[in-house]
């Protein structure tokens, strides 16, 4: 990996060391230019749990990724500049049956600073843009939304999202403090890939957080969130999500 390389992927200028203000700088600037995508998982490209052909796909071909890949290289970066980290499971909640996901449906990342721990995460789509510290207070207020962090036992953490709409938490996934290695997300990372119950075999999806709200690219829509209004614009083919691909999020698959 090389830093400034990274660096300039994510259009990042400052300070490069291991604080608090550099970790929320540094997130955010990932928010807004790696998107969050599935797009080869419908190419049939297989994606691979290892650490340069990631870094390669995301910094050099200026792609995204999902969790597995988005999380896992921006652990590298962390690394790389000297902070504390560890890639953590988490359990997805799936709110049509109620029920949660095996423990390492999802990656997230812990990062450890002057005494203080902070759940990050770059790759769960509409989800925080700033670290959350895990200690005794709940509630957290993000640009993107109301957030609420509880310890649910000895071991288990539950992030739950404010929905405006029917004003209510939601659950978003259940995480223990239990350090991973990212080849441990090797058989869940092949699920999602080949599973048709996996969400992401089932639609394509590339979505970025903008300074004013979200813009997401779904086979049939295009969605854009400007301070919380929505807009939906249809795709009719094939050509015609590949331009907005193009244009929206700089990616071209050719």
């Amino acid at each position: 990996m090389i830093v400034q390389q990274y660096l300039d992927r994510i259009q990042y200028q400052g300070e490069v060391s291991a604080n608090l203000q550099v970790l929320k700088k540094l997130m955010k600037a990932h928010l807004l230019n790696v998107p969050f995508e599935n797009l080869d998982i419908h190419r049939k490209v297989w994606i691979e749990l290892d650490a340069e052909k990631i870094y390669n796909k995301i910094v050099r071909k200026n792609r995204g990724g999902f969790c597995y890949e988005l999380n896992g290289n921006f652990y590298q970066l962390l690394m790389h500049i000297g902070f504390q980290v560890e890639i953590i499971g988490a359990q997805v909640y799936f709110p049509a049956q109620k029920t949660y996901s095996p423990p390492t449906s999802h990656m997230a990342l812990l990062v450890h600073l002057d005494g203080e721990t902070y759940l990050v995460d770059v790759g769960f789509g509409d989800f925080v843009s700033e670290p959350i510290k895990i200690g005794t207070a709940t509630h957290h207020t993000d640009p993107c939304g109301q957030f609420k962090l509880t310890q649910t036992d000895s071991y288990h953490y539950l992030v739950e999202k404010y929905n405006e709409t029917e004003a209510v938490f939601v659950p978003q996934y259940i995480f223990t403090r239990i350090p991973y290695l990212l080849h441990d997300f090797t058989h869940s990372c092949y699920y999602q890939q080949l599973s048709p119950d996996s969400h992401f075999t089932q639609n394509k999806v590339c979505s970025l957080l903008t300074s004013t709200g979200r813009k997401t690219i779904t086979q049939s829509k295009f969605i854009i969130t400007v301070n919380g209004n929505k807009t939906e614009e249809l795709i009719t083919d094939e050509q015609e999500f590949n331009l907005l691909l193009q244009k929206e999020f700089n990616i071209s698959l050719n």
